[in-house]
Formats: structure tokens, C-alpha cells, sequence
């Protein structure tokens, strides 16, 4: 092939693609640009989930709790893990939900926040911080199961009433 054929084939075809490639993706998608409402809202995902979250407002789960080999590391949402601060892992909900937990065995409440993911032993369902499960009485246990509550915003100052009591 003569290099002037060459040259032709190649501008026909950059030819091609500028025109008609546009036509094809908007066949494809199945929408024109003047088809698109002004008013359309978006969904934002904030991690990746492996599973879909629990709709939860009170379930029980079974609860263990992370103390000094991960104090000073990453967690899951980039925070430096704090074994005393109020925090939990959990494998589905948002960062930043929160959690208000109680021991049935006694009564004690926390509330805690989702920063991190997990428990990864099978059975598990909630890790809580050393100082979230001093707090509600758990450490010499090890394990135990909890009643957990989502708090909605519109319900955080009665949740703070049940964790004062």
C-alpha cells in the first residue's frame, strides 16, 4: 500500500470516528443530551460494600471488642484506631453511623460511632473499643451479645437521656 492510500485510510477513518462515534453512544446510552432533566439528584456511596447494610432500629448482635494490638493503626475510614475513644467496627454500615449499644446483662449503654470495618472471625457481627467495652462491662467476658440502635439525628438527644441513665 502506497503511503498516500495510507493516509487516506487514516483520515477516513479519524473521520468516521469523530462523526459517527457520538451517534453510537448516544444509541447505546439511550439518552440525548435534551432528554436530561435539570431536576435529577444523585446517589453517593461512601464505601464499598460487599453486602447490603441491616435496616436495623434494634437488633441483636454478637459483640467483641479491639484493644492495644491495633491502637495507633489505620481504620478502615483513615482515622489512627484510639482504643479509648467511643468507636466501632462494623462490616456494612456507614462511617460515621451511630450506634447506641446496651448489654442486656446489666443494663449499660454506649453510644458509639462506625469508623472501621469489621470483626473478621466468623460469628461476629460488632467490634467494639477497649473503652466502649469497659464501658458497658464486657471485658472479662470477651463476647457477649448486644442489643444495638441505629440513633437517627432526630433522635440523638433521646438516646443521649438512655446512655446518662
Amino acid at each position: 500500500m502506497s503511503n498516500v492510500k495510507k493516509k487516506v485510510l487514516v483520515l477516513f477513518l479519524g473521520i468516521q470516528v469523530l462523526f459517527i462515534g457520538p451517534i453510537i453512544a448516544d444509541s447505546v446510552v439511550g439518552i440525548g443530551s435534551d432528554e436530561i432533566s435539570q431536576n435529577q439528584t444523585a446517589l453517593v456511596i461512601d464505601s464499598l460494600h460487599t453486602q447490603e447494610p441491616p435496616s436495623i432500629e434494634s437488633e441483636t448482635m454478637v459483640a467483641s471488642y479491639y484493644a492495644h494490638r491495633f491502637h495507633g493503626r489505620k481504620t478502615a475510614n483513615g482515622e489512627i484506631f484510639d482504643m479509648n475513644a467511643m468507636t466501632c467496627a462494623h462490616k456494612t454500615l456507614p462511617f460515621n453511623t451511630k450506634l447506641l449499644v446496651i448489654n442486656p446483662q446489666n443494663g449499660k449503654t454506649v453510644e458509639l460511632r462506625v469508623n472501621d470495618r469489621g470483626p473478621f472471625i466468623r460469628g461476629r457481627d460488632i467490634d467494639l473499643s477497649y473503652a466502649a467495652a469497659k464501658e458497658i462491662e464486657m471485658i472479662r467476658a470477651g463476647v457477649i451479645k448486644v442489643e444495638v440502635m441505629v440513633i437517627h439525628p432526630e433522635n440523638e438527644a433521646l438516646a443521649s437521656k438512655l446512655v446518662a441513665n
